[in-house]
């Protein structure tokens, strides 16, 4: 819940919770530059999500562990993007991500960055970049079709000594 405010305050406001700090050169332009390959476009929600996942990462890296530092705010950045993709279709992010992550790719390829930046936007559910990411999903050609199928018995012949006698 607490992201979700964090996120709200981010994506109203463009400024995050906690006070900007100085962090070692390049690690935040990396993160801003992995939030605009997600899709971002908004650069103030950027700069708030690369803030905040930064913050967050800090707590969990000790002092001087630039490249921990750097995956750890990463990491956290395409969690927060899989969260809000998942709140866009309705979906439960830790039950199966590979829902998630067949949304991302479609989202990510399609090229749409107005449609990754309102992911971001509403506290709820929007129902239009929900549907946009239905509409854009992969869809197996032909249509999945069960098809019946002769029982089989099964021989176990792995038991079955190799020796036949004459």
């Amino acid at each position: 819940m607490n992201q979700v405010r964090t996120l709200e305050k981010v994506a109203t406001s463009g400024v995050a919770e906690s006070v900007s700090q100085s962090w070692p050169p390049g690690i935040k332009e990396r993160v801003v530059a992995y939030l605009q390959s997600l899709g971002l476009s908004r650069r103030d929600l950027i700069e708030g999500l690369a803030e905040d996942c930064l913050n967050r990462a800090r707590r969990r890296v000790g002092r001087g562990a630039v490249e921990e530092l750097l995956k750890r705010a990463i990491e956290e950045a395409l969690r927060r993007f899989d969260h809000a993709l998942a709140r866009a279709m309705r979906l439960s992010p830790s039950k199966d991500p590979h829902p998630i992550a067949a949304a991302r790719a479609a989202l990510l390829l399609t090229g749409g960055p107005l449609a990754a930046d309102a992911l971001f936007e509403n506290p709820e559910p929007p129902s239009e970049a929900g549907e946009m990411l239905r509409e854009i999903l992969p869809r197996s050609t032909p249509p999945e079709a069960p098809v019946s199928m002769a029982e089989q018995p099964l021989r176990f012949w792995l038991f079955k000594s190799t020796h036949q006698s004459s």
